[in-house]
């Protein structure tokens, strides 16, 4: 009795079904996806902001399927939709233990956009210290004396410039190069020079513009003076919420003033609220340049603890919205292939079993139609009447039987003339009831093997449309929409990774299924012969 099912069915499809499940890897693809497909429908009861139920004041409501005013649980005299998170909060619930509600497994909805203080992130803060960009314009004298500075002082580790006039271009902890040295003794000897480029010690550049001779020899010479502060010469830190170290304190923090370190102590107090600029202090090994980098929420964001599939730039959890996006696309698919099938199959049928007159203009008709320009009519259609599943629908609907009408057409013209047709013709039956109830189910085999790879066919239009732009109304959760915030934000790998995968194990499902359905409904396979 398990068997009912299939012992109802002609021997031929018992058959078909029958080497249809020895074929495990379409048996299993099926199965997989029909099991998707079933949990994709329970996604309100999956992922939702709404509690499944909800007892309040001695009744019992249904919030996920039903609309219930913020008046119904608090009396306020408010018919807005609640906020039930916020809700849940309120005395009348805290406070009330016969007051409850219960949610579904996961607590975010596909509309649902969080708060930066929503998400959980780790509450340090890294400060990068590093010395300081520096640039100084000297000029010096034939001694080598600087005559006169700007910005040079940070080189030296002075307060200001005037502390340096007169001083040796060649302090300690500066070294000047040979290159530079000759470069200068050639202009204070009025002598044609060039350009000279040279990196000193500690990574100092120093440079000094060409020189023409002129009437008489210059009395200073200037020297640009530039220093870069390299990856190598970062030191990170990390910060605790309490102002305290995570580790060690970097080693430059010993060479800071007190008013130094609580400069930076209050500045980094700030940065685990707000984005910080950088800031520079001196230290005794010159200027320090410490970068606040914090953990802040902008959308689209990572993955964290409670959304493990990211945010999308609105805020909305994206595995949440790939489930929901999931039932969209399968009932998309189901739906318009199913409405696809029913035209092509009987525009073919009409053509292959009339023929003549019928046939030639019914083919010229779709061949005329199979020319005009599904995308540019959709994208015409969307623009003037607005984005609609209706819509997109109907535009699919009538514009994708095309080739199934041909395959129809093929098997009609076929099965016409054999002796099952002429019989029923002989005995009175009318055209219609020999069409449809015995030349059709003979005429399915061929087509009902293309399904699978129609339904995959679908969905990738869907996904495509919703990519440009064009398909599902603003707001619906899918594939196609994901991948373009993708695009515009790159670097949020979340947003093409999750949905890429979703479309490509759906679609290598829908092959698998159409493979075995092909093998499984071959009339070759029935033959003794083989």
């Amino acid at each position: 009795m398990r068997n009912w099912p299939i012992q109802i069915l002609d021997p031929n499809t018992r058959r078909r079904l029958k080497r249809f499940g020895k074929i495990k890897r379409a048996k299993w693809s099926l199965i997989f996806l029909i099991t998707i497909f079933v949990v994709s429908l329970f996604s309100n009861f999956i992922a939702n902001d709404k509690p499944l139920i909800v007892r309040a004041n001695g009744q019992w409501f249904l919030p996920v399927l039903k609309f219930y005013p913020e008046d119904a649980f608090t009396g306020s005299g408010v018919n807005t939709r609640p906020r039930y998170k916020q809700l849940e909060k309120l005395p009348l619930f805290a406070e009330h233990s016969e007051n409850w509600m219960l949610w579904p497994l996961v607590r975010n909805g596909p509309e649902e956009s969080l708060e930066a203080s929503q998400i959980e992130i780790d509450p340090t803060l890294t400060l990068i210290f590093s010395p300081a960009d520096q640039i100084a314009v000297v000029e010096v004298d034939s001694q080598l004396r600087m005559q006169r500075s700007r910005g040079a002082a940070g080189f030296y580790g002075k307060a200001s410039d005037f502390e340096l006039r007169r001083m040796p271009l060649a302090t300690d902890p500066i070294q000047i190069p040979d290159a530079v040295a000759a470069a200068v003794a050639k202009r204070f000897e009025n002598l044609e020079s060039e350009e000279v480029s040279v990196t000193g010690e500690r990574g100092i550049y120093f440079s000094l513009v060409a020189h023409i001779p002129r009437a008489s020899p210059p009395k200073l010479v200037r020297i640009s003076m530039e220093r870069r502060a390299g990856e190598g010469e970062q030191e990170k830190a990390i910060l605790t919420p309490e102002m305290e170290w995570e580790s060690a304190p970097p080693s430059v923090w010993e060479s800071l003033s007190e008013e130094s370190r609580t400069a930076i102590l209050g500045r980094a107090r700030e940065a685990l609220l707000v984005p910080q600029e950088d800031l520079a202090v001196s230290s005794d090994d010159g200027q320090i340049r410490i970068k606040f980098d914090s953990q802040t929420v902008e959308f689209p964001f990572r993955p964290v603890q409670g959304h493990w599939f990211g945010l999308d730039n609105s805020g909305r959890d994206v595995g949440v919205r790939i489930l929901y996006a999931t039932r969209s696309a399968l009932i998309f698919g189901i739906i318009l292939t199913v409405f696809t099938y029913v035209i092509g199959i009987f525009l073919g049928a009409v053509q292959g079993y009339f023929g003549g007159r019928t046939d030639i203009v019914g083919q010229r008709f779709t061949e005329i139609w199979e020319s005009m320009p599904f995308l540019f009519i959709m994208i015409f259609l969307s623009s003037v009447y607005g984005r609609s599943f209706v819509l997109l629908g109907f535009v699919y609907g009538v514009f994708n039987w095309i080739g199934i009408s041909y395959y129809m057409r093929a098997e009609f013209l076929r099965l016409r003339k054999q002796p099952f047709v002429e019989a029923a013709r002989v005995m009175g039956i009318g055209r219609w009831k020999i069409m449809f109830r015995h030349i059709l189910p003979n005429a399915l085999v061929p087509v009902i093997t293309f399904f699978p790879f129609a339904l995959v066919g679908a969905i990738f239009i869907l996904t495509s449309l919703d990519y440009l732009g064009f398909g599902l109304p603003p707001g619906t959760p899918s594939w196609g929409n994901l991948l373009d915030q993708g695009q515009v934000q790159p670097y949020a790998w979340w947003l093409i990774f999750y949905p890429s995968i979703a479309l490509f194990v759906v679609s290598l499902l829908g092959i698998f299924i159409g493979e075995g359905v092909r093998a499984a409904f071959d009339p070759r396979t029935e033959s003794k012969l083989q």
